[in-house]
């Protein structure tokens, strides 16, 4: 029985540089023209494109106010597998910035990833 080598395995589970924005004007674009939504586990921006086909991107910003390293860099984590996850459900053309907040830590991923998708299908309405 031959098996499937890791890196097949792992393509399909990838964060590609296309689902994520890196360039400060990026940020700012969605920042200036999105709109917005707090909840007690993060802060979302979302900015559609309608006209746009390329795939939804993400950007995670956890300052240094958030915590120590290993807690911003656990934050970025968890945001990126639930926007990983769940990309085939977001609106193409779409651009998410998101804040993380302290309750994030303690909350569990299942909690996490709904309150997302809730707060991305809210704002994409």
């Amino acid at each position: 029985m031959k098996h499937a080598s890791p890196s097949l395995k792992l393509a399909n589970q990838c964060f590609p540089q296309d689902s994520r924005l890196r360039k400060s004007y990026e940020f700012l674009a969605v920042r200036k023209n999105g709109r917005s939504l707090k909840t007690n586990l993060f802060w979302l921006q979302l900015m559609k494109d309608p006209e746009s086909d390329w795939p939804a991107k993400i950007g995670i910003i956890a300052s240094r106010r958030f915590g120590g390293a290993v807690a911003r860099n656990r934050a970025k984590r968890r945001m990126r597998e639930v926007f990983r996850r769940n990309k085939s459900l977001f609106p193409a053309g779409a651009s998410m910035v998101v804040l993380p907040r302290r309750g994030m830590l303690k909350a569990s991923f299942s909690s996490l990833e709904n309150h997302f998708v809730d707060a991305v299908e809210k704002l994409s309405s």
